[in-house]
């Protein structure tokens, strides 16, 4: 919340006095290290005291009599938008982003300056009706000033690309059309953007709640200056073609900014690039927040709390691994209130931590995870978090790091949680080393979340019905969901069982989806299975025991979410079958 205009004395007052989230020490406590760290006090008490950004605004605004909105793109007419100029929008941070009779909405980053809604009213001839928004949410409205993403956005509601066409003898301005997709990217909030060429057309597709999507199509001589453009930005060779390679910018999109990893390769029509896009401004997410239920919530947090040991992520690329892990570290700063030394290596860091030592893989300079960790042991860590163990040597070191007193956490790519018990003996590492030393191993995938503004209850089909009765798992399945308490105890469980669906909206652009939601399996190592790891137990055996123990299998999970209405089972079946 950079640039909040809240005075201290307001938020002890709301936080100490007024809602007693805090106490007068812990309050003082948070405005020294905001003041040590150089960070407004606010940013503080959302990422080291565990207060909620949303909650932290609304409260706020409730306090000084008015409105807070969490603007989203589809909250924006453009009418409303055009009112104010987009100078004046930005140099003040402010987005006008409705209109009703004499009346403009007002989203604004200080809406208790006299001066500048005097201003918007000179403006606009309306008057001013002023809400409290995060600075994020104003500056991504700024990038609807721009009519082309305003195109791509009602194209690609229709599900039909905004073309780009071809003119004769001249090419398609790169730093416009590169300025134009980052845009779009930010508006939409994709999480990757796939520029891919074709025989006919360069396709820019987008990854939004973890979906591939269709925006724009640009003719095939855009691509050699586009891909010059971001492999320059990137830092990347421009006379190299014929090998992959990757690299790295930064993008401000008037205020708005954007960490962009990019990857190139060569294909059969030329090079196709893919950019991870990465808001440095992001909040974490909390441990809370992440979706565990609450018996799983316990049991992660348990593990995390131990003094040594191994917890690991699994999951394949994009399942959210990495926000799993740095929720983690944000957590075990906070109960151990910053006392611990805090390292990782990552390739590469994708967010920045405070008071954490974070180290990106170099190879060329010799910087390798089983290197890395080496160096880092000499350190005297108290919590290291390893990006990812992908080979013996590093497991090993790993273990032993785990064994002796110290806390290690890292992803592993396997399909399940107990999985991660023959891979890891598959590499290499002897038995007793692992059932020393691991403590918890958490699968997760993540699904689309309902829209909730257009999400509605529907009756399931008979055959989804049948498919469920018919799974090997059913009988334990029921079980786990009523001991969860989503199911009743009824003879037929699923005897007027009702789902939920989004039907489409503006706010989810039509898709009934908004956000992304994790699933998860826990596999705690206790003494049961331990002994199974020593006796190199086959991992269909673990895994059998771990559910007869009343292990969550990550489908029950989903199945869970789906009955409390956060998800359909579609979304579940695409993950976690």
């Amino acid at each position: 919340m950079p640039g909040l205009r809240v005075s201290d004395d307001e938020l002890r007052t709301l936080l100490v006095r007024r809602l007693e989230l805090m106490s007068d020490a812990d309050f003082d406590r948070a405005r020294r290290t905001a003041a040590r760290l150089k960070v407004p006090l606010e940013t503080t008490l959302v990422e080291r005291a565990r207060i909620p950004q949303g909650f932290l605004l609304e409260q706020l605004t409730q306090a000084w009599g008015i409105g807070f909105i969490d603007l989203k793109p589809a909250d924006v007419t453009v009418e409303a938008l055009r009112l104010v100029p987009e100078e004046f929008a930005r140099t003040h941070v402010v987005a006008a982003f409705d209109r009703a009779d004499r009346n403009v909405s007002v989203a604004m980053l200080d809406p208790r300056d006299r001066r500048v809604l005097a201003e918007v009213e000179t403006l606009t001839r309306l008057k001013p009706t002023p809400f409290l928004a995060p600075e994020s949410a104003i500056r991504r409205a700024h990038l609807l000033y721009r009519a082309d993403v305003r195109e791509m956005l009602r194209r690609s509601s229709h599900d039909e690309p905004a073309v780009v066409a071809a003119t004769a003898g001249e090419e398609v301005s790169a730093p416009d059309t590169l300025t134009r997709i980052l845009a779009y990217a930010a508006v939409v909030r994709a999480s990757d953007i796939h520029i891919e060429p074709y025989e006919r057309e360069v396709l820019v597709r987008y990854r939004v709640d973890g979906v591939l999507t269709e925006a724009l199509a640009l003719p095939t001589n855009a691509l050699a200056s586009l891909v010059a453009r971001i492999k320059i930005l990137a830092g990347m060779r421009i006379d190299e073609r014929r090998a992959p390679q990757d690299g790295r910018f930064h993008a401000d999109l008037g205020g708005f900014k954007l960490d962009l990893r990019v990857s190139s390769l060569p294909t059969h029509w030329g090079e196709k690039i893919v950019i991870r896009v990465l808001e440095p401004e992001v909040v974490m997410i909390d441990l809370e927040d992440l979706g565990l239920a609450a018996a799983d919530y316990e049991v992660v947090l348990r593990n995390l709390m131990r003094p040594f040991g191994m917890i690991l992520v699994t999951g394949p690329t994009g399942a959210g691994k990495s926000t799993t892990l740095y929720s983690m570290l944000v957590r075990l700063g906070v109960e151990r209130h910053n006392a611990v030394n805090i390292s990782t290596i990552e390739d590469p860091v994708e967010q920045t931590l405070p008071r954490v030592n974070q180290v990106s893989l170099n190879p060329a300079a010799g910087v390798e995870f089983a290197t890395g960790l080496r160096a880092l042991l000499r350190q005297d860590p108290d919590i290291i978090m390893l990006g990812e163990i992908r080979d013996r040597e590093t497991a090993e070191i790993a273990m032993r790091s785990a064994l002796v007193g110290r806390l290690l956490l890292s992803t592993l790519h396997t399909n399940d949680s107990t999985g991660a018990i023959p891979r890891l003996i598959d590499m290499g590492v002897e038995p007793f080393l692992l059932a020393s030393t691991l403590s918890l191993v958490i699968a997760q995938r993540l699904v689309r979340r309902i829209c909730v503004t257009c999400r509605e209850s529907v009756v399931p089909e008979a055959g989804v019905l049948k498919i469920l009765r018919d799974r090997p798992d059913f009988e334990h399945t029921i079980a786990a969901l009523r001991g969860a308490g989503v199911l009743g105890q009824g003879a037929d469980p699923l005897a007027g069982v009702r789902l939920f669906c989004g039907k489409g909206c503006l706010q989810c652009n039509g898709t009934g989806f908004r956000g992304r939601l994790g699933v998860y399996e826990l596999f705690e190592v206790d003494e049961t299975a331990r002994r199974l790891i020593m006796e190199r137990q086959s991992g269909a055996h673990v895994r059998a025991t771990a559910v007869s123990r009343g292990m969550k299998t990550m489908f029950q999970d989903g199945l869970a979410k789906v009955l409390l209405g956060e998800t359909t089972l579609e979304e579940v079946v695409r993950v976690a079958l």
